[in-house]
């Protein structure tokens, strides 16, 4: 006989098999109540079946809601002209640059103007790029066959039946949510579909690593130190931005 071993005992109270279907029910009311509010907030019915699925695809207020969201925004990028609306922006940057302010407050300024004309000439470069390719299926055929993340992009049996203003909506929304202050993208882009080399774009590479210190911390880098904005480098920043559009224009 084997020693030092005890009988196991198991202790069983009756309640136990009652409490936890009651703990179900009322966990299961709280996640249903959860769910409802979810659906609700996205204006969804917690009956939709295709809910879930939609929200996973990252499109919860239902795949006609962000298709005419991007119709809308498409036709409204459309009938801007870009370039006067860049150099309008660029002109009220000038005219603010030399009015008079106190002397405490000229360093904001700069940082305000600089970051405002970094902006500026993102969405001329958005803004052109955009109209140019959904203006013409074959700059639309030559992004979609040339750019990594709409090639490999997976589409279903009616991506293929979309009329051609589903199909512009679809590109100038993937357009719309592309970070154009990311030159490695947007360089590659112009010369691939636009086969247009940009000149020179370091001033705006620096130009934009300027603009986060200004947005993020108010014109101080990581060390605390002052950003070098002048009333020269904004000049100079309007100068390039200028040039850089005229070049843009003439494609």
């Amino acid at each position: 006989m084997l020693t030092g071993l005890r009988p196991t005992t198991f202790a069983f109270a009756p309640w136990q098999s009652v409490i936890r279907p009651i703990e179900f029910g009322r966990l299961f009311e709280e996640v249903m109540s959860d769910y409802q509010d979810l659906c609700e907030m996205y204006g969804r019915s917690a009956s939709d079946p295709d809910f879930i699925d939609d929200l996973i695809d990252g499109v919860p207020h239902g795949r006609d809601y962000y298709y005419e969201e991007d119709v809308n925004w498409f036709r409204e990028n459309e009938e801007k002209n870009h370039y006067k609306l860049l150099m309008e922006q660029l002109k009220n940057v000038h005219t603010l640059l030399y009015t008079n302010v106190p002397i405490e407050a000229e360093f904001s300024l700069l940082v305000m103007l600089h970051a405002h004309i970094v902006s500026a000439v993102e969405g001329y470069l958005a803004g052109v790029f955009i109209h140019k390719v959904c203006s013409s299926e074959e700059l639309t055929r030559k992004l979609i066959e040339t750019n990594p993340d709409l090639s490999k992009r997976k589409l279903t049996l009616g991506d293929f039946y979309q009329t051609k203003d589903a199909l512009e909506a679809t590109v100038a929304s993937y357009l719309k949510d592309l970070i154009f202050h990311d030159l490695h993208k947007i360089k590659p882009m112009y010369k691939s579909v636009l086969n247009h080399d940009f000149s020179e774009l370091t001033w705006l590479f620096k130009a934009i690593l300027v603009r986060h210190h200004c947005v993020h911390r108010a014109g101080y880098d990581k060390e605390n130190n002052k950003v070098n904005v002048t009333t020269t480098s904004i000049d100079e920043l309007l100068s390039s931005a200028i040039n850089l559009a005229d070049e843009v224009k003439n494609l």
